[in-house]
């Protein structure tokens, strides 16, 4: 893997290993849109979820490549990034 990763569109499905997200309420192959809500559901201000999810909540950060504080913005987004492939059978695999 050479952590090449890549945003992922709302409507793109995912399937994950059975029992990964217990307290989200999943199944085990959804959409990001349905991750990204039930990640809102359990945030309890209305506020907040939409810049967290959109334009980006204020913040400071400090980056390792840095000595100094940095203000921006953060916001949540869910990226994949695929492992490279040793042979076709290996493509079915979790």
């Amino acid at each position: 893997m050479d952590n090449q990763f890549e945003p992922l569109s709302q409507n793109e499905v995912v399937c994950v290993p059975a029992n990964t997200f217990k307290l989200l309420n999943l199944s085990t192959t959804f959409k990001i849109v349905e991750l990204l809500e039930a990640i809102k559901g359990c945030i309890e201000s209305d506020a907040l979820e939409a810049q967290l999810f959109e334009e980006g909540i204020d913040c400071e950060v400090l980056k390792f490549s840095s000595q100094n504080w940095q203000k921006g913005k953060v916001r949540i987004t869910v990226e994949f990034c695929p492992h490279e492939l040793e042979s076709p059978l290996e493509e079915n695999q979790l």
